[in-house]
């Protein structure tokens, strides 16, 4: 058995040029998920078909959806989306305050609930294995930083990953590199709340 490779695609340009960038290199991936916080903005949602299209063509596996699922119903009424959480604690995502927590609970631990319950992981861990994950973070410096800090390198599941990083492709490289695979680039992945703030897109 291969070690299981698992793309945490955010539908943005970054994790968009690191898939086309995996296809050009022939490295498919097992598994392709995206974590929906339930406020993406439509042309988000709408860009998953052209991209399951693309990812098709190249015979990589279709994008995986998937959702941050409740643990216990403290808060009420008790929320499925990022859009509700604000709603009921009344307040905005700590991103629009300079902090990155809600990207790792509606996004990073929605995709590793997944993977705790996927057979090729769970199968690889028992072997003592750790599943390779790769990322989207770009070469640019505000990337860096936020590599700098995520991650966890000594973590006994998973292998982090950074390809774009590792190809020294930044932002602009990475949209030229989407249209070169013929493919639209999309628009910034980030909440619809949170369209006046800075959010990141990978």
């Amino acid at each position: 058995m291969n070690q299981p490779f698992v793309v945490a695609y955010g539908m943005g340009v970054d994790s968009t040029a690191m898939l086309t960038g995996l296809s050009g290199i022939g490295m498919r991936p097992d598994l392709i998920l995206f974590a929906d916080v339930g406020g993406e903005k439509d042309e988000t949602y709408a860009y998953q078909a052209i991209m399951d299209q693309f990812l098709e063509s190249v015979g990589f596996p279709a994008i995986t959806m998937v959702r941050y699922v409740p643990q216990d119903f403290k808060n009420w009424p008790p929320y499925y989306t990022l859009e509700e959480n604000c709603l009921t604690n009344g307040t905005l995502p700590s991103l629009a305050f300079g902090f990155g927590s809600c990207s790792q609970k509606w996004k990073a631990a929605p995709q590793n609930q997944f993977c705790n319950a996927w057979e090729p992981a769970l199968n690889w861990w028992a072997q003592g294995g750790r599943v390779l994950k790769a990322i989207g973070f770009d070469a640019g410096p505000a990337d860096m930083r936020r590599r700098n800090h995520a991650g966890n390198q000594e973590d006994p599941k998973y292998e982090y990953w950074y390809p774009l990083i590792e190809w020294a492709w930044d932002r602009e490289r990475c949209k030229d590199e989407i249209r070169v695979a013929g493919l639209p680039v999309p628009p910034k992945s980030s909440c619809f709340f949170l369209s006046g703030h800075e959010a990141a897109g990978n």
